[in-house]
């Protein structure tokens, strides 16, 4: 029996079969048969497989009237005798060891689906593209493969080509031929919702072109109703079963199909009239449900509006009118929709999720995953201040009090708007990357948004866990912030317990002595972030203080994998910065020098190197995890860089901060890596030498390993003891 039935549908491809089959011909796997359907051609394609064929009786052609690409996968489908399926088109070539490594997944893992990225090509892949070695794979299982599908991989699972699927798993599923586009689409959604396992790499072994002449392209199919299809049964289905977030992932994406045809070829406002009466139409941004009108009836107005939002989409988070006024309704204590009612949690968490900054964001995700994993039904508060969020509007701001303060800050506004609009397409990708994490790991963006301290008084949570990042920073919370400390009335409040809380350092300033003394009165159980600042806590609070690991080492690294986002090069050394500070840049230019490595810098913020590296303003919390999981070294000041260059076992080094330096100390302290973090000696120039043994010295991470099981099992254990009996 043969291991893989590749099916290949071929219509006119003299121009691209014989590449096509080459590919195959050329796979390390060499278990395979080629059945190549071909579907009424009127060119030389089918003789050149004739002509292959002869050559190798691995490879079998079978003609038909012409009857559409469905059809002749169906056809092949029929006659695979392979255990496992492979679709490739007849103008797409594949990498020389993809069908092993995929088969490999499928058997290793028991994935009934395995696919990898695209690399879109003109002629033959190049050699570097080629020869690439290492695959790194996610697996899922069947509630994991649906979100995949829906949400996180929708592009990459939209397509058949690619994907190697177990024949057991097809059974008599066949593709609709009914339907002129999306037809692959729907075949998959129809095998996902049999409850499947799939294994994913984002590396691009499967090299496709795009033609112009395509069927996806056709004028004539974009004007038929058919050509929306398969979107509209997705979402109907999905909307049917109760799945109201993933079915409508599938308006937004029928609608804007319909927009996007509409405004090419001025057609289909039947079509359009009928999908703004569905009850998914309503649930879209406002802002979404805008453009489509103004795409139909003003079409100029809907050209600038297009524009505009292609910037400031990430600012436009406003919901349906009905979500609009029950937000008012909420606010304004009246009588909301009963309907919007949900299931309430036990913990509520109040941290800094709503800010665009990868530690901040990681670390409410570590809290909120731990918690979760327990049993305990989580939620992380949407408390979204000014204060906190105002900083990463398109004009920054932030409150600062006094006369030299405001001036400050209106320079600090400006400065702002001038860097954001030089790099505006960079800052608002950025900004949809940091939403992307957000509303996809941390926060249900249909929740009711807390604006202001009073409204926290009526949320329904019996335990609030404040924390763990700095939120008793008074630089960053402009002023010491009460919501933090747990200190607001709401009568469904039984207990506040502070769990990684810190200052960035070992104290406050002395004036805020007499503050922090009355606000820690609020808080029931209290744990710190760093060792040194335990002195400091109970003097002021006069009770016992814990301190505890951060959050994100509740998480291993197969778990943090989940949810990264590989970066599409290889070989390089990540450099991360949180200060200005010269001496790391030289360091890291000396190190590519040496070790003959691109710097890649990911900037959060404004600050930077300023050096000529190649420098990635886009990242969001994904991306930064798949920076440093494949990076040959790490150089970094940052807490939250140290910590996943510990849980990644990564080779680096950490300089300290000037200010905050405390935090890294401890967290390297912890592990017994203190040799890692690098000091400078008064000036600014770094000794060379000793810089490269600290980053080359050698590192048990078994130990290091041990260490951290033993600190996240006792920070575990003083957060599900303070929280109560809940988790039983």
């Amino acid at each position: 029996m043969k291991k893989i039935s590749v099916i290949t549908p071929m219509y006119n491809g003299e121009a691209y079969i014989r590449q096509c089959i080459r590919s195959v011909q050329d796979q390390s796997e060499q278990n395979w048969e080629m059945i190549i359907i071909d579907d009424g051609s009127t060119d030389r394609g089918p003789l050149i497989c004739e002509e292959l064929s002869r050559e190798d009786d691995r490879i079998r052609l079978y003609r038909q009237k012409n009857g559409g690409v469905s059809s002749a996968r169906n056809k092949g489908l029929d006659l695979a005798e392979g255990e496992y399926v492979f679709f490739l088109d007849s103008d797409d070539m594949i990498h020389p060891r993809l069908l092993k490594e995929m088969v490999k997944q499928a058997q290793g893992y028991g994935c009934e689906l395995v696919f990898c990225g695209y690399t879109c090509i003109t002629g033959c892949p190049d050699g570097e593209t080629c020869n690439e070695n290492v695959l790194r794979w996610q697996t899922a299982g069947e509630k994991e493969v649906k979100e995949w599908f829906h949400k996180k991989y929708t592009n990459e699972m939209s397509g058949i080509g690619g994907k190697l699927i177990e024949r057991d798993a097809v059974k008599t599923l066949r593709f609709d031929e009914r339907l002129s586009n999306g037809e692959d689409t729907y075949f998959l959604y129809q095998l996902v919702c049999k409850g499947i396992c799939s294994a994913y790499t984002s590396s691009g072994w499967y090299y496709y072109r795009m033609h112009q002449e395509s069927v996806t392209h056709s004028a004539d199919i974009r004007k038929a109703d058919r050509y929306y299809e398969c979107s509209r049964r997705i979402r109907d289905s999905e909307y049917r079963r109760g799945n109201l977030d993933y079915a409508l992932t599938w308006e937004v994406l029928l609608t804007g199909q319909i927009e996007k045809n509409h405004a090419a070829q001025r057609g289909n406002r039947g079509i359009a009239a009928a999908e703004r009466k569905h009850p998914m139409f309503r649930r879209m941004y406002l802002s979404n449900q805008v453009l489509f009108y103004s795409c139909f009836y003003c079409y100029p107005l809907y050209v600038i509006l297009k524009r505009v939002m292609a910037i400031l989409q990430d600012d436009l988070h406003i919901y349906s009118m009905k979500d609009v006024r029950e937000a008012f309704c909420r606010i304004s204590g009246r009588k909301g929709d009963s309907r919007m009612k949900r299931e309430i949690a036990d913990v509520g968490i109040l941290t800094f999720h709503c800010s665009n900054n990868y530690g901040a964001m990681l670390q409410a995700y570590g809290l909120k995953r731990y918690l979760q994993s327990r049993r305990i039904r989580t939620d992380i508060v949407r408390y979204e201040p000014v204060y906190m969020t105002g900083r990463h509007w398109w004009i920054p701001y932030s409150p600062i009090k006094g006369v030299k303060g405001r001036i400050w800050g209106v320079l600090n506004m400006w400065n702002g708007f001038l860097a954001h609009m030089r790099m505006r397409e960079d800052f608002s990708r950025q900004r949809r990357n940091m939403n992307r994490f957000r509303f996809r790991h941390l926060v249900d963006k249909r929740k009711h948004r807390v604006l202001f301290e009073r409204g926290l008084t009526r949320l329904p949570y019996r335990y609030y866990v404040v924390g763990s990042d700095q939120i008793w920073n008074p630089h960053i919370t402009c002023g010491l912030r009460r919501a933090y400390f747990g200190a607001f009335g709401n009568k469904q409040k039984k207990r506040v317990i502070a769990y990684a809380a810190s200052f960035g350092s070992s104290e406050l300033d002395s004036k805020y002595d007499r503050e922090f003394s009355e606000l820690i009165g609020h808080v029931d159980a209290v744990s710190v972030r760093e060792e040194a600042a335990v002195p400091y806590v109970e003097r002021l609070s006069g009770r016992e203080v814990t301190a505890v690991l951060d959050p994100v080492f509740f998480l291993e690294k197969e778990d943090w994998r989940k949810v990264e986002t590989e970066p599409e090069r290889e070989g390089f050394i990540f450099l991360y910065i949180t200060e200005k500070n010269e001496a790391m840049a030289e360091y890291a230019r000396r190190l590519s020098h040496e070790t003959g490595l691109p710097v890649v810098e990911v900037r959060a913020t404004m600050i930077g190197a300023d050096a000529d590296f190649e420098v990635d303003h886009r990242a969001g919390p994904s991306e930064f995890l798949g920076y440093i999981d494949k990076a040959d070294y790490v150089v970094s000041n940052s807490f939250h860089a140290v910590a996943f260059c510990i849980i990644y076992r990564k080779r680096f080094l950490a300089f300290a901060h000037s200010n905050l330096g405390a935090r890294v100390r401890n967290i390297l302290k912890i592990h017994g890596l203190l040799e890692k973090l690098y000091e400078l000696n008064g000036d600014s120039a770094v000794d060379w030498q000793r810089a490269r043994e600290q980053m080359d010295a050698p590192v048990d991470w078994d130990e290091a390993g041990r260490k951290t099981k033993e600190q996240t099992k006792l920070a575990g254990g003083f957060l599900i003891k303070n929280i109560g009996g809940i988790a039983d």
